[in-house]
């Protein structure tokens, strides 16, 4: 897993909140309602963009400092990226997963979270590959607490 470091630039909207572009990184653009939402939404479209770029090959672009307009503010966003972060195929809903798992919807998430299973959020919904699925599916996996070995 690569580590990158990249400088985004926040621009104040009349509106409220801030629109945030990585320079380096062409049309990686997102938005946030304070600088703290901005930093986060702008790393993790900059991980999405690079672990794109990773997966088919291409030359990551290097990381440069550029002088910022008036009016508008940079900041620095770190992140880790590898092809791995892009769910390709077929995938379903978190409740949908939980059903073919028997599990809840939240276990789902934190199965996704913890590697487990292959997944994405895209606004309020979670969506899970349905190969993660059939995989988890494979393991013959138990649910509850493990046993405790026989003592000799």
């Amino acid at each position: 897993m690569g580590k990158y470091i990249y400088q985004a630039i926040l621009t104040s909207e009349d509106e409220g909140g801030y629109s945030v572009e990585v320079p380096d990184l062409p049309g990686c653009y997102s938005c946030g309602d304070d600088v703290a939402d901005a930093a986060a939404m702008a790393a993790d479209a900059a991980k999405t963009y690079v672990s794109l770029l990773l997966g088919n090959g291409e030359e990551v672009p290097k990381s440069t400092a550029r002088e910022v307009p008036d009016g508008e503010k940079d900041i620095w966003i770190f992140f880790e990226a590898d092809p791995s972060w892009i769910v390709t195929g077929p995938v379903v809903s978190a409740a949908e997963a939980a059903r073919r798992l028997g599990l809840s919807p939240g276990r789902v998430t934190q199965m996704i979270d913890g590697g487990i299973l292959d997944g994405y959020r895209d606004g309020r919904r979670t969506y899970v590959s349905t190969e993660s699925i059939e995989r988890r599916l494979a393991q013959d996996v138990r649910s509850g607490r493990p046993k405790r070995a026989a003592m000799a």
